[in-house]
């Protein structure tokens, strides 16, 4: 979707919401229109994740260099400058700081501030959004959503979203489809993709819906571990930033269970090994593995425990366990990083 030419005129603007292409579209396009290529590794700052309100006031006062139109400031993952604070029993909204509500209602000239947040920041009484500045930020076109749809978007969304890839989206498909993506952009993307794929009569049906949307984030979850399996470090990281773009906490706790799934079993069956058992039922049942997948024990994790052994193999699981750690310890600022390095870890030790 087009990003509003309002919003992009303003030097002050805020971005929010789930949906990680509209969210870069955006970002992107803000810089193309307030940021000087030439001048861009001298007057453009970008704060750290989950900076404080301080670290952006000292970014703001920095003087733009000789030559550059303007200082700016992009808060590339602001989620933690809109949480609630706890009181109580209840949540309670966090109030600005009084320098931070003055700069915000009136903002200086020569100088650019880009707030993104990765999730959407609730607007209305009582919430993040539902006060001054932020309602004179929104009356002006100041705050761009792009997360999820509301409930009267849906429908008619995915409907321009088949008729962009040519395919005829029935009612009663729609229907299901908004049931099991509901107003996830990204997620509805994604799935028009698979569906101009799968669909050679170019008509969605609600049995293919059925079919290509069975559990659909579980099921990348098995491409994330099948793919730096077979050595696809490229592939694993691509479904992994999916994702995680997706359902940052969600998807990232469950990515970590599956790497810890695959990485205890190895690391139980390099144990088995090292106490002397040969036999396949012996190591089968070692590793707690069903009976229906026995023939991954010779074909997958037999070989991989061999070559790797029971230190490197324990190793690997306190790495996975330490990125579990890492993972739920940045979810405020949704960090990539643990789970990428983490991907590239399992993929070296698995093909090594």
């Amino acid at each position: 979707m087009a990003t509003p030419s309002i919003w992009l005129e303003h030097a002050f603007a805020l971005v929010h919401g789930e949906d990680g292409d509209g969210r870069r579209e955006a970002v992107d396009a803000w810089k193309r229109k307030h940021v000087d290529p030439e001048w861009e590794d001298f007057s453009l700052t970008n704060c750290s994740e989950g900076c404080p309100w301080a670290e952006v006031i000292v970014a703001l006062q920095e003087a733009a260099p000789l030559g550059a139109a303007a200082r700016t400031v992009i808060v590339p993952v602001a989620d933690n400058l809109f949480s609630k604070r706890r009181g109580g029993s209840k949540d309670k909204k966090q109030d600005l700081p009084e320098t931070v509500a003055a700069l915000l209602q009136h903002p200086p000239h020569g100088v650019n501030l880009l707030i993104v947040a990765w999730n959407t920041v609730p607007s209305g009484p009582g919430n993040p959004l539902g006060s001054k500045p932020w309602t004179d930020w929104a009356r002006v076109g100041r705050i761009l959503k792009v997360g999820a749809l509301e409930p009267a978007e849906i429908l008619p969304f995915l409907q321009e979203e088949a008729r962009r890839f040519g395919l005829d989206l029935p009612l009663e498909a729609a229907e299901m489809l908004k049931e099991r993506l509901g107003g996830n952009v990204g997620m509805i993307k994604r799935a028009m993709e698979i569906f101009d794929l799968a669909s050679e009569r170019r008509v969605i049906s609600p049995r293919l819906v059925e079919v290509m949307t069975y559990r659909m984030t579980n099921q990348r979850v098995f491409a994330w571990s099948e793919a730096w399996q077979k050595g696809q470090l490229a592939q694993a990281l691509r479904i992994l930033k999916e994702c995680q773009e997706d359902d940052f906490e969600k998807s990232s706790l469950m990515l970590v269970s599956q790497a810890a799934r695959e990485v205890g079993r190895v690391a139980a069956l390099a144990q088995a090994l090292s106490s002397g058992l040969k036999k396949e039922t012996d190591l089968a049942q070692a590793i707690q593995l069903p009976p229906n997948q026995a023939w991954l024990l010779s074909r997958s994790y037999l070989p991989v425990a061999t070559r790797m052994g029971l230190a490197r193999a324990r190793t690997l699981l306190g790495a996975v366990v330490q990125c579990e750690r890492d993972v739920k310890g940045t979810a405020l600022s949704r960090s990539p990083t643990p789970l990428a390095d983490l991907t590239t870890r399992l993929w070296r030790e698995w093909g090594r």
